[in-house]
């Protein structure tokens, strides 16, 4: 009896051993794992907001209690936006942003803050949380400063509050907008302003300091269309009682006509387009080959277009492609009514510097909307329209470069089996009428006939001899 209680005391004791060892090692990661790098990086920290008073303090101020706590870099650059809310005596109730820059080191580091006074007087900032870091100048957020400082905040929100009897009020700031619309939109000019917070408002002259002349001689070109441009913020009510009044100030806007913008909007399609020419996007069953996007070599992060070799402007509905950095066509819309389009083609030697049409009438007086144009080589093309609802298409070849077209006519009668889902929804071999865009694979041209746009599973057929004949070939998932 004692040798047994002898047993299990000695069993204990080597239990509370290994529990402490266990213990202290448990402990001692914990450490390493919070004193880490690794840990460092999904950091979080709660801070005092001491500068409370938007009207004392503005966004400075925010910035300035960041800073003494837990230094901030130099250049501050967006990742989404900069919003306050504030009451009207200035209190400040919610911070929403999330922004970066280079540390001391030259690091980049990462600021997501959050803050709402009714449940908390300190902000919580994560930093090094993941995001998009690319330093892009329009979402740098020093112009806000400069646009808050020609701003009469106090004298804009008393307004605001006498005429809606509004309490809450926001500001929200992210970087260069564009604006096609000259509504709750006005001009501050930075270069002529000087603003004295005590001064008398001159009766020429809005609660911002700005003659009304200055705004009108920018934001009445956007009668003619166009656009301007400039770092902006917008002002608004918020809150329960929000009635929807904002006003938007645009520091020293740039204006963009209509037609500028639909020139540089081409020559983006036509880049894009280039970046594409000769990319393989399929497999060998016509199915779209998630690996081989328009535009992406294998080796960019960005991926460009939809993951086909010829691009789409959504400006006016032409569509691109480019058999080589020379060599391009085009389908560009000619007339548009109830959501069809009748295109004519064209064609540029010399990388879309200029446009020569060759065929007013590439879809023998069919309308709908492009499926895509693709070329083989300068003589071998197919393009193809699909019906507005999506719900069939055709295509049509060339052998000459465009010049003619023909319409591909596939023997449906050849076709042995349906997929499997044509049981499941009740579908015959007359549903499968969209045809998708032919594929080049091993010498070979693949269609695959699908029974609307979206859908997958489909029936193939092929061509060995550059589309003058199709057979049936099975079927594909």
């Amino acid at each position: 009896m004692n040798r047994e209680n002898s047993r299990k005391k000695y069993q204990l004791k080597n239990w509370l051993k290994a529990g402490m060892i266990l213990l202290l090692v448990c402990l001692g990661g914990l450490y390493f794992f919070k004193t880490s790098d690794r840990f460092q990086k999904s950091d979080e920290v709660k801070i005092t907001l001491k500068h409370d008073n938007f009207f004392d303090d503005s966004v400075a101020g925010i910035l300035e209690d960041l800073d003494n706590e837990i230094g901030l870099p130099k250049k501050i650059y967006l990742v989404n936006h900069f919003n306050v809310t504030f009451y009207a005596t200035g209190e400040i109730a919610a911070i929403d942003t999330f922004f970066y820059g280079e540390d001391e080191n030259g690091e980049t580091r990462t600021y997501l803050v959050d803050y709402n006074r009714k449940k908390s007087s300190k902000m919580t900032v994560y930093i090094n949380n993941y995001a998009k870091t690319d330093y892009e100048e329009d979402m740098c957020l020093t112009p806000l400063f400069e646009l808050l400082g020609n701003i009469k905040v106090k004298e804009r929100v008393d307004s605001w509050a006498e005429e809606t009897k509004s309490h809450t009020f926001g500001i929200s700031y992210s970087g260069k907008r564009a604006f096609s619309s000259a509504d709750s939109l006005q001009v501050i000019n930075a270069e002529n302003a000087d603003i004295d917070e005590n001064e008398d408002i001159d009766e020429n002259e809005d609660i911002d300091g700005n003659a009304d002349t200055n705004e009108n001689s920018i934001l009445s070109q956007l009668e003619y269309g166009g656009e301007v441009t400039g770092f902006a913020v917008t002002f608004s009510t918020g809150g329960e009682e929000n009635t929807g009044e904002i006003i938007t100030y645009i520091i020293n806007p740039k204006y963009t006509s209509a037609a500028v913008l639909a020139q540089q909007n081409r020559q983006e399609q036509i880049d894009e387009a280039k970046n594409g020419a000769g990319n393989d996007t399929t497999d060998n069953n016509g199915n779209a080959d998630t690996n081989a996007v328009a535009g992406n070599d294998g080796n960019d992060e960005e991926e460009s277009g939809n993951g086909t070799p010829w691009t789409e402007n959504r400006e006016d509905g032409s569509v691109y492609f480019f058999l080589d950095s020379n060599t391009g066509y085009r389908l560009l819309v000619a007339d548009a009514a109830a959501g069809s389009r009748f295109y004519e083609l064209e064609m540029t030697k010399d990388g879309g510097q200029s446009w020569n049409q060759q065929n007013a009438d590439p879809f023998d007086g069919n309308i709908g909307v492009a499926e895509g144009i693709e070329f083989y080589n300068e003589n071998l093309g197919v393009i193809g329209l699909a019906g507005a609802s999506g719900d069939y298409s055709t295509l049509y070849l060339t052998q000459d470069g465009g010049k003619t077209f023909s319409m591909i006519e596939l023997s449906m009668d050849e076709v042995t089996e349906l997929p499997d889902t044509a049981a499941e929804y009740g579908f015959s071999i007359s549903d499968y009428d969209y045809c998708k865009m032919p594929q080049q694979k091993d010498g070979k041209l693949i269609i695959k006939v699908i029974s609307a746009m979206g859908e997958n599973d489909g029936i193939l057929f092929e061509s060995i001899d550059s589309g003058n004949t199709w057979n049936y070939s099975g079927i594909s998932y």
